[in-house]
């Protein structure tokens, strides 16, 4: 069976201790409308490979039908798209703990919201190969 365009529950960042870190050592991020990425860089004793959280503000959207429609795309970009960072991540023998944030009010087409957030991975590789390059 491949397992490359898989998204199963340990790729998910699920742990209070995790996210706390996530959002308080992490300050790396990339903003790119309507997303924003924040990552960590952590051992791979703390996590091996790479965990996401998706974040939709309840603020912006008061029914839960539109959160989880709009989590529901990026988990699909992430699951489809994936394997150029999860690549990456190994190569370095590192851990990744990697949340996306949804910023906008309104809800995206799928088609305009996997654009951005391919220019948004695809930036988070090329700042993951410079970080390599300058160590």
């Amino acid at each position: 069976m491949n397992n490359t365009f898989s998204f199963g529950k340990n790729e998910r960042l699920c742990s209070k201790k995790l996210i706390d870190r996530l959002f308080t050592e992490g300050n790396h991020s990339i903003g790119i409308f309507p997303i924003r990425l924040v990552w960590l860089e952590v051992s791979t004793d703390v996590c091996d490979g790479i965990k996401i959280l998706i974040s939709v503000p309840k603020r912006h959207f008061r029914h839960a039908v539109d959160r989880n429609r709009i989590k529901r795309q990026i988990r699909e970009f992430y699951r489809l798209n994936s394997g150029n960072l999860k690549n990456r991540v190994r190569q370095r023998g590192s851990g990744l703990l990697l949340g996306f944030l949804f910023t906008d009010s309104v809800i995206w087409e799928s088609a305009r919201l996997k654009v951005r957030l391919r220019s948004a991975v695809d930036r988070l590789i090329s700042h993951l190969n410079v970080e390599n390059e300058s160590v």
